[in-house]
């Protein structure tokens, strides 16, 4: 990876947590539904994975965070509009945070079930592979949802077929509030890889040019015609599994904030590295609090979604 790309990745990181604060307080002041599910630990995983890939690529996305749809370039005001309900949203305002489908942009959402995606990534896979080749459909899931059935069918049919499926698994640890030591039999998800003839890679999530690399041959292989890869990355959830959950669960996650953020890791590689310096940090932090704020003045004054909308956009 060179420095262009990884202060990419950190300004991309850092409009994305600063984002998801912004987003927080308010949701705690009550001007937002308190619907987020915070990325703060894994923005730089998600971000350092997709931009590996091709613009015209597709993703499907976890429930943790907004960073997917910022780093394919879904604006902070639609974004925000989705959460809060509003006219100007990618959804109309009807999907929330967790249903952003934003189509010009590669985003195809996320399922209404856990793990659905799962499903919808070998359709688009075959849809690429017939008609479109040489794309790539990455889907981003939790190591909770690698439990799900749809897992299993899934992979096992991407595999057979050799579809351009890539499918990231972000292991933070917990599905909720279950360690998955307790409900996983296996310590690396990516293990489950070889039952299905397809290579299994673990990498650490804190590490964006490890991720960047992992992600990269994965997308090549995808690109050649070989079939899918299963990453597993390992990441920290800084935050609970939502904006209320206090993790009484989790007596440790003090520290883990403390020691385990990305964010500053790889900030200070790029100090080490001469690429950021205090004054180019200052402007990246003024400009991220000045998209954040236009957002928020744009979604505040725009409109709630009519009642008389609410049965329209529905199949049945």
């Amino acid at each position: 990876m060179n420095p262009k790309l990884m202060l990419d990745i950190f300004k991309t990181s850092l409009l994305a947590r600063r984002f998801e604060a912004r987003v927080i307080q308010m949701a705690m002041a009550g001007e937002l539904p308190g619907s987020l599910h915070a990325g703060a630990g894994q923005e730089v995983c998600q971000i350092a994975a997709i931009t590996a890939m091709n613009k015209d690529d597709y993703i499907l996305y976890g429930h943790r965070g907004v960073a997917y749809m910022i780093a394919r370039g879904t604006s902070l005001t639609a974004i925000l509009a989705d959460i809060a309900g509003k006219e100007g949203a990618t959804s109309r305002g009807k999907g929330g945070v967790m249903h952003v489908v934003d189509v010009p942009h590669g985003i195809l959402g996320e399922s209404g079930t856990l793990g659905g995606g799962f499903v919808i990534s070998v359709g688009v896979g075959m849809a690429l592979k017939r008609r479109y080749p040489g794309r790539v459909v990455t889907y981003f899931f939790g190591d909770g949802t690698s439990n799900r059935g749809t897992f299993h069918e899934s992979l096992n049919w991407a595999a057979v077929q050799k579809l351009p499926c890539i499918y990231f698994c972000e292991n933070n640890g917990y599905a909720v509030s279950v360690p998955t030591s307790t409900s996983t039999a296996v310590p690396d998800i990516s293990a489950r890889a070889a039952g299905y003839g397809v290579p299994g890679v673990v990498v650490d999530g804190n590490d964006a040019a490890a991720v960047y690399e992992v992600m990269q041959k994965a997308v090549e292989r995808a690109r050649a015609g070989h079939g899918p890869t299963l990453i597993e990355a390992k990441v920290t959830r800084l935050f609970g599994h939502y904006i209320a959950d206090q993790q009484t669960y989790r007596p440790d996650a003090a520290t883990v904030i403390a020691t385990k953020d990305p964010l500053p890791k790889l900030q200070q590689t790029l100090v080490n590295a001469g690429v950021l310096n205090d004054t180019l940090l200052a402007q990246l932090e003024a400009d991220a609090q000045r998209q954040i704020e236009e957002a928020v003045a744009t979604v505040k004054a725009a409109p709630l979604l009519a009642p008389e909308t609410a049965l329209q956009d529905l199949y049945a």
